[in-house]
């Protein structure tokens, strides 16, 4: 009887570490299964917002693009405690963040503008992007609309999450440096020295937003054009996104953040001249992300072979980050 229970507990035990690898193998599945049940049950219920469903049909896709790109050569322990840490920080900064822009906002109202970019941007031909709404529809507005309201946060947020997903602590760190971290403290000084306001609101067209704005709150929420942070934000993610190897995560996020991009000019929200400039400061940003990690790597190294990675002589350092470098 007792070695009839005892082998009862080890076939027990044994389906139950058999359970445990294969969450560990497999999680991606568990979780991205998770999100798609959950956005098909939400299509169903009018009173869920379409916004937060579409977000956990993009959820969804981004954990079943993960397989080719989890890491294998991480602790799993260390990577969940660096990560949880790290989410903290970053949920600090989208906390706080906006408080920080509405006092820079305010402040710049209350000065006396230094350099009035509205009517010199407004007599510049083309550069009110007409080209980019030769056609339009509003299959096409809607799509775009959507696009732009989203385009601001949730590229780096995804970024971040499929990063997270494959257990790359680097990429978190490269999408995060790349994106608000430095882009608003490059692109503050430049929101301070110069007034210009939406192409909508300068040349007196409906707003593409269709935000019903008041006259007061209009003048102040269309400021800060130039250069395009929406622009740099979505082309550095684009940038980045060309060095992911799965094709589908890097097609699909590559056309969502170019559709980012167009919307600017789609809605008449951003002169040709901003994005312009915001595809220049999103790639002076990543390649000063890449300096800074490169700096740093070197230092890391040895606490990183130590808590971070299960072999101490680590691949990912010498090789993947320099390969990657390279690129």
């Amino acid at each position: 009887m007792r070695k009839f229970i005892k082998k009862i507990s080890t076939m027990n035990e044994y389906k139950f570490y058999g359970l445990l690898n294969w969450m560990k193998n497999y999680y991606f599945i568990f979780i991205g299964s998770c999100f798609l049940l959950s956005a098909i049950y939400n299509t169903f219920h009018s009173s869920i917002v379409q916004r937060q469903n579409i977000h956990m049909f993009i959820l969804a896709l981004i954990c079943f693009s993960a397989y080719s790109d989890i890491r294998k050569d991480i602790n799993t322990i260390s990577f969940l405690i660096l990560c949880t840490l790290f989410f903290i920080f970053i949920f600090y900064i989208n906390k706080n963040g906006y408080n920080f822009w509405g006092r820079m906002l305010r402040w710049q109202i209350s000065r006396t503008i230094v350099v009035n970019l509205n009517p010199i941007f407004a007599h510049i031909p083309f550069n009110d992007g007409s080209f980019a709404r030769i056609y339009k529809s509003e299959t096409l507005t809607w799509f775009f609309r959507i696009v732009y309201n989203n385009g601001f946060v949730l590229p780096v947020l995804l970024a971040l999450y499929r990063s997270a997903i494959i257990m790359d602590l680097k990429k978190m760190v490269r999408y995060t440096l790349s994106s608000h971290i430095l882009q608003v403290f490059l692109i503050t000084p430049f929101y301070l020295t110069f007034h210009l306001q939406e192409v909508w609101y300068v040349l007196k067209h409906p707003d593409g937003l269709v935000r019903h704005l008041a006259t007061n709150a209009a003048a102040g929420t269309t400021l800060n054009c130039f250069p395009s942070m929406h622009t740099s934000i979505s082309f550095a993610m684009f940038l980045l996104a060309l060095r992911e190897k799965n094709k589908l995560f890097k097609i699909l996020f590559s056309f969502f953040c170019l559709s980012i991009i167009y919307s600017t000019l789609y809605l008449e929200i951003h002169w040709v001249l901003d994005v312009i400039a915001g595809m220049l400061l999103g790639y002076i940003t990543v390649k000063l992300a890449d300096l800074i990690l490169n700096k740093i790597k070197i230092p890391l190294k040895r606490p990183l072979d130590i808590f971070y990675y299960k072999n101490r002589n680590s691949i990912y350092v010498d090789s993947f980050y320099i390969s990657n470098m390279k690129n």
